[in-house]
């Protein structure tokens, strides 16, 4: 077809959209001077005269030939709608002994031209493959007589969500706990590499029951078949969209993705909350409408609802059974940042996926902090606040309380580490040291916008000033730096404690007091092995330990505490025996010193978790891991880092096992609790990558690569790109990318990986097998099949020179030993 035809035949459609009053004056004003195609957007017009009774009143649908034929073993009973190319009726099943209604969907007749036709058979090849209770339910398809395909529906019984919601008055609150219905509707068709590309309330209905249903997927993609997808979708140089719940990329052109129905589901909610557009848009004129669209921001819904008049605001917070001082109250703040979101301008900086909008969105409802605000130290206060007002009081007392308690906790830690002999010296050091630490927050809320203060740059500026703070005072100094790094370790911020603890080391006197330098070596070879520098890890490490081993009974326990530290270094350099070995004999240890179960011993299981997973013990880690979270149970501590710790291992034992779904229910958990907890930390980047692994395992590639993007991205700047960490997430990218047939962002991330580890961690042999085993899946997608096959070699030897802990690797180089063995 030619250009000129598709761009009449656009506006044609377009065209169709508008009452007949105002479709000749709409023709004029998008054909402009051009007097031929507005000619034939006319003549098209003219040309399905036959159609017009498709838009008949319900009194002449007795004209319309296919009222009273059948399609396949339904009988057409009446028409009940129509999009711009396409006609939906509805069905009655004949010969069964039930009744059945369905909704027919057709090509509307004249519009059976090529495109159109790939178009709808796509359409319905895409619903046949899904299934979900929020999406209406493919039923069957065929060919009509008149030779135009058609599918049938579950017939949905409803009305667009916006008038649902206002015809009961639902406020903000309750519209968003109905939006997410919608959103699981979506992410399932995501999940399934489906993009709708036209999410509407047209297109969202609700029944009688209140359960939301997901329409017409005429425009739909599949992710991965970009061809396809613009052939089917683009008439001109313009997408076949609908302009107010477009996206700016859309207009371009542009491949159409996660992101653009990000959008389109933000435009929605924000007609649910705000009875208007998020802009003010003259739907016919497109030019202006790409526009605005793409340069305007969106109004805030506080002010959206006043917008048109007095009678029109009337009406709207009637529709939300509200007045305007309480819909204000509830839409400002966190919901009006989280739609704007959504609705940014450029794809990268909506919401990665739609599950990451609907958890914000699900937040906002708890009253808990939500990820697009950030992780300010004082909006977090109040959202604890306001979650426990009767408990707290008092805003500012509960801040006090909190920082004041924060300081006290962490010191009294330290206190009962070190069981200093100088017990009233240390308590001056101690009353010196929490002042200084409310004296940084004191600081940071006198400032002008101490509301998104984060809680790390009150330590880092704390940091600064501190060595010159306390030049007069050096014992007490060091024993605050030391508390300040135990706060930097407690958030995962291993480049805030890194600088810190250097300073402390050389502190001018520092050898005077040898307790502080122990500890202060064992928290950054805590972070060396973090990053990857484990022969400095084991020399720090081997430092602190020669301390504590000649001190009195006092040091035991910190000694104790340290082997977890130590067994992770001996895996780390590929000593998993020895590492087993060493864990077995703290635990014992810690129960004789003890006598009772604490954070520590359930610390201790964890890493032996770990190590036996290391070792292809499985069983036996997921019973070291469930014993962990035993005790992180008794002591109240599930949502612990400890806690976390325990569920995360007995994940891994699980996803070694096969047991993805299990795998899958802890990981999730985990990495949702460690984003609420603590923002972007290393211990968010490890189990955003965990996610990642088992998504991909389970084929649900598009929740998989936004978790491991943001994986690499923070292990990136926590960890340098050289840390284990940092290789372990370019594998599991990398052989995403690979499955999807993004070999060309795959293959710098393998080829990276594989460097880094022969240079670093050639004896960690899992590590190494590893990235081989990703740059052999990337080869193989290359078609560079020899080479596949020399990486593939090389993991197998590496993980069968492991014994058993290298068996569940080799099996997982199944699938690809076979593809290259195929002919």
């Amino acid at each position: 077809m030619k250009e000129r035809d598709m761009l009449a035949l656009r506006i044609l459609r377009d065209a169709l959209d508008t009452s007949p009053d105002e479709r000749s004056g709409f023709v004029s004003q998008r054909c402009g001077s051009d007097d031929a195609l507005c000619e034939r957007v006319n003549a098209l017009l003219r040309g399905i005269g036959e159609d017009e009774d498709e838009e008949a009143p319900a009194a002449h649908t007795d004209e319309d030939p296919l009222i009273g034929a059948r399609l396949g073993p339904f009988r057409v009973v009446e028409r009940i709608g129509r999009g711009g190319m396409g006609v939906v009726y509805r069905g009655e099943r004949e010969g069964a002994d039930f009744r059945q209604d369905v909704a027919l969907k057709l090509i509307r007749r004249g519009f059976d031209f090529d495109d159109i036709r790939a178009r709808f058979l796509r359409e319905r090849r895409i619903l046949a493959r899904l299934d979900h209770p929020g999406l209406a339910r493919f039923i069957d398809g065929g060919v009509a007589p008149d030779g135009r395909p058609w599918f049938a529906l579950e017939f949905v019984r409803g009305s667009p969500v916006t008038h649902w919601c206002d015809a009961r008055a639902l406020g903000p609150r309750a519209r968003v706990r109905l939006f997410l219905d919608v959103c699981a509707a979506v992410q399932y068709a995501h999940a399934r590499l489906v993009v709708h590309r036209d999410l509407k309330p047209g297109n969202v209905l609700v029944d009688d029951d209140g359960h939301a249903r997901l329409l017409d997927f005429g425009i739909a993609r599949l992710l991965g078949d970009e061809e396809a997808g613009t052939a089917a979708t683009t008439i001109g140089s313009r997408g076949v969209l609908t302009p107010e719940y477009a996206a700016p990329e859309q207009f371009g052109g542009e491949v159409a993705g996660v992101a653009t129905d990000v959008y389109a589901l933000g435009v929605v909610l924000y007609e649910l909350v705000a009875g208007t557009l998020p802009y003010a848009l003259d739907r016919h004129d497109l030019a202006a409408a790409e526009r605005t669209i793409r340069e305007q921001p969106a109004q805030p819904p506080a002010q959206a609802i006043a917008r048109d008049g007095t009678e029109a605001t009337a009406r709207r917070l009637a529709a939300r059974g509200t007045g305007l001082r309480g819909y204000r109250h509830e839409v400002r703040g966190d919901l009006t940042r989280i739609l704007d979101k959504a609705l940014a301008k450029e794809p990268e900086r909506r919401y990665a996926s739609v599950q990451s909008f609907s958890d914000d969105l699900s937040r906002w409802l708890a009253g808990a902090p939500v990820r697009v605000s950030g992780d300010a130290f004082g909006y977090r206060l109040r959202k604890f606040v306001g979650r426990n007002r009767l408990a707290v009081g008092f805003a500012a007392l509960a801040a006090a309380a909190v920082v004041a308690g924060m300081a006290a906790t962490i010191w009294q830690m330290r206190q009962a580490r070190l069981q200093r002999d100088e017990a009233l010296a240390e308590a001056r050091r101690s009353d010196a040291t929490r002042q200084y630490v409310m004296l940084m927050f004191r600081d940071a809320a006198a400032q002008k916008d101490a509301g998104r203060v984060d809680v790390r740059e009150v330590f880092r500026a704390g940091a600064e000033k501190l060595f010159d703070q306390f030049r007069d005072q050096p014992e007490t100094g060091q024993t605050t730096a030391l508390m300040l790094s135990d706060l930097y370790l407690q958030l995962g911020d291993a480049e805030g404690a890194t600088p810190l603890l250097e300073r402390l080391l050389q502190w001018p006197g520092i050898d005077g007091n040898p307790k502080v330098q122990a500890n202060a070596r064992y928290n950054l070879a805590q972070i060396e092995l973090v990053r990857g520098h484990t022969a400095r890890a084991r020399e720090l490490l081997d430092q602190a330990q020669a301390y504590w081993s000649v001190q009195p009974i006092s040091a035991r326990e910190l000694l104790n505490e340290s082997r977890s530290t130590q067994a992770k270094i001996e895996r780390a350099e590929g000593r998993v025996d020895l590492a087993i070995t060493t864990l077995r004999n703290a635990i014992a240890e810690r129960r004789t010193l003890t006598g009772k179960d604490d954070f520590e011993l359930g610390n201790l299981f964890n890493t032996l978790s770990n190590a036996l997973t290391q070792a292809g013990r499985y069983e036996e880690a997921e019973t070291s891991a469930n014993e962990s979270y035993r005790i992180f149970e008794g002591l109240g501590q599930t949502d612990s880092d400890g806690g976390m710790a325990a569920l995360n291992s007995r994940g891994n034992a699980a996803l070694m096992m096969g047991r993805n779904e299990e795998c899958l229910r802890d990981y999730r958990r985990v990495a949702d609790t460690t984003r609420a907890l603590y923002g972007e930390t290393t211990k968010l980047a490890a189990s955003l990558n965990n996610l990642g692994v088992v998504l991909t395992r389970l084929d649900r590639f598009d929740e998989a690569l936004p978790n491991l993007q943001e994986a690499l991205r923070i292990a990136f700047a926590q960890n340098g790109q050289r840390s284990p960490l940092s290789v372990t997430t370019r594998v599991s990218l990398a052989e995403l990318y690979a499955r999807l047939g993004r070999t060309a962002e795959a293959a710098p991330l393998a080829e990276a990986a594989v460097e880094i580890a022969q240079a670093s961690y050639a004896a960690n042999t899992t590590l190494l097998g590893t990235t081989y085993r990703a740059r052999a899946q990337v080869r193989l997608a290359e078609h560079r099949q020899a080479e596949a096959r020399d990486d593939l070699d090389r993991a197998t030897a590496l993980f069968a020179a492991g014994g058993r802990s290298g068996e569940a690797y080799i099996r997982l180089m199944q699938p690809l030993r076979r593809a290259l063995d195929a002919p």
